[in-house]
């Protein structure tokens, strides 16, 4: 009781959930907490195992009412009230054991105690809501299941539809081979002339950019740090102002010093407009080259379009291996949830075959059980027409008896009768004879005491002589 590895409910709770899931109609309505706890009622205990029974083991009503006739028993009748009780105590010792409940014992049955109740009830509350959430996951499996297949087919299906669009985009077509030849070749052909003519020039062009570049930068390097130095200046003499009073020569000096500076400054301004006058004649002279870099650049943007239709084509290719890469994933992953589907299902056909074997081996051993009642039954019935000529033999007999006791009976009453008579004559005749020697007893004494009184006399006379 103290290591079970299922909560024990509670007497309401166990009522709910048998009115909710076992019970039916008048019995669940009749069914409350006094049935089981604390004192249980047999009758509505065994009833209440019967239904849980039933449903687990899928029996009918009338299994439990057969009577087992594996034994030879002469009179089966008188076992028929005890049938459903000794089926339910066969099939609980069956079923406790997957509730874990190893110490069933038959007086938990007819003789039901609460607590008891309570601890085997539970386990099988726990183990029938087990093999709920069990069928429960076993059906959402079988949803989940055909809803995969049918993605799989889907998948399938578009995979076809993609692998059919890929080989349609990969293959030019015929009408179109020639014009997809001659402007591959001119493309490969402007790509070489580009790369011949040019690149000379865009490689003068971009070292002379880039030297421009660096000398702007230093430039404007230089600038910043004169800006710099001017405002650092003008705060050092914000600074130096507020603290002593500057002296004319001073003052003087520091201004040839921004004269020069501005000097210097004026001067690269003028090299730096100068060089812009340079630029301005070169891109002068580049506009003269205006026109065949114009036509260039139009076969270039044609050439460019092309590159363009070709570069989507291989981006929609790409994309398309893409997603025909990613079908073969998902079905290939569709593939080994289908495998291992096909595994459980074989391991459940492995399973419904063995069960089939061991339904087939119980209806034959059930069969040849059948046979052997039948047997017994043939067996019983010629014992009973036997009895039944042995009973109506004796019933003859009885008969004979009774008409032999009643004639008996007369006789015994006429002798009675006869006795009688003859025991009132003898009470008669007894009684004069008492009579008679009462009255001899009383001569006797009267002639006793008349002999005495002579003797006496003799006597008295032969004293006196």
């Amino acid at each position: 009781m103290e290591k079970m590895t299922f909560p024990i409910f509670s007497a309401p709770d166990l009522v709910n959930f048998f009115r909710q899931n076992i019970l039916t109609g008048s019995e669940a309505k009749n069914f409350n907490k006094t049935d089981i706890y604390p004192n249980p009622k047999p009758e509505v205990v065994q009833k209440l195992y019967m239904r849980i029974l039933q449903q687990v083991f899928n029996y009918g009503v009338e299994a439990f009412y057969m009577v087992p006739m594996n034994l030879d028993n002469q009179y089966p009748h008188l076992v028929e009230g005890f049938a459903p009780v000794a089926n339910i105590l066969k099939l609980m010792a069956r079923f406790l054991p997957m509730c874990r409940v190893y110490d069933f014992h038959p007086s938990d049955i007819l003789n039901p105690k609460g607590k008891r109740t309570l601890h085997l009830l539970s386990g099988i509350v726990n183990f029938l809501r087990f093999s709920i959430s069990r069928k429960e996951v076993y059906m959402e499996y079988c949803l989940s299941y055909k809803s995969a297949l049918e993605t799989m087919r889907q998948l399938q299906k578009s995979n076809q539809e993609a692998e059919a669009k890929k080989e349609k985009l990969t293959t030019v077509p015929p009408e179109q081979q020639a014009e997809f030849k001659a402007l591959s070749s001119e493309i490969h052909d402007l790509q070489q002339i580009i790369s011949q003519e040019y690149r000379a020039k865009d490689v003068l062009f971009q070292d002379k950019i880039a030297q421009q570049k660096t000398n702007f930068a230093e430039k404007n390097k230089r600038l910043n740090e004169e800006k710099l130095a001017i405002a650092t200046m003008k705060e050092e003499q914000e600074r130096m102002k507020s603290q002593i009073v500057e002296s004319p020569e001073q003052r003087q000096m520091k201004t040839e010093r921004m004269k020069e500076t501005v000097h210097r400054l004026k001067q690269t301004k003028q090299e730096t407009s100068d060089k812009c006058d340079y630029y301005r004649d070169r891109v002068g002279l580049a506009c003269m080259w205006q026109s065949d870099v114009q036509g260039y650049l139009k076969k270039l943007q044609g050439i460019e379009a092309n590159i363009e239709i070709h570069r989507k084509i291989r981006e929609e290719i790409r994309q398309s291996e893409e997603q025909v890469v990613n079908l073969n994933r998902e079905l290939k992953s569709l593939a080994n949830e289908d495998a291992q589907l096909k595994r459980i299902i074989l391991q459940r056909k492995e399973k419904l075959a063995k069960l089939d074997i061991k339904n087939k081996k119980k209806q034959e051993d059930f069969n040849q059980q059948k046979q052997g009642i039948m047997e017994v039954c043939s067996h019983i019935q010629e014992k009973r027409q036997a009895v039944h000529g042995r009973i109506s033999h004796v019933l003859q007999e009885i008969q004979q008896t009774n008409s032999k006791k009643d004639q008996l009976l007369e006789k015994m009453e006429a002798e009675k009768k006869k006795c009688q008579e003859v025991i009132t004559d003898f009470r008669v005749a007894l009684e004069k004879y008492h009579d008679s020697l009462q009255k001899a007893s009383e001569r006797c004494a009267d002639r006793r005491r008349e002999m005495i009184a002579e003797l006496n006399r003799r006597l008295s006379r032969r004293h006196m002589s």
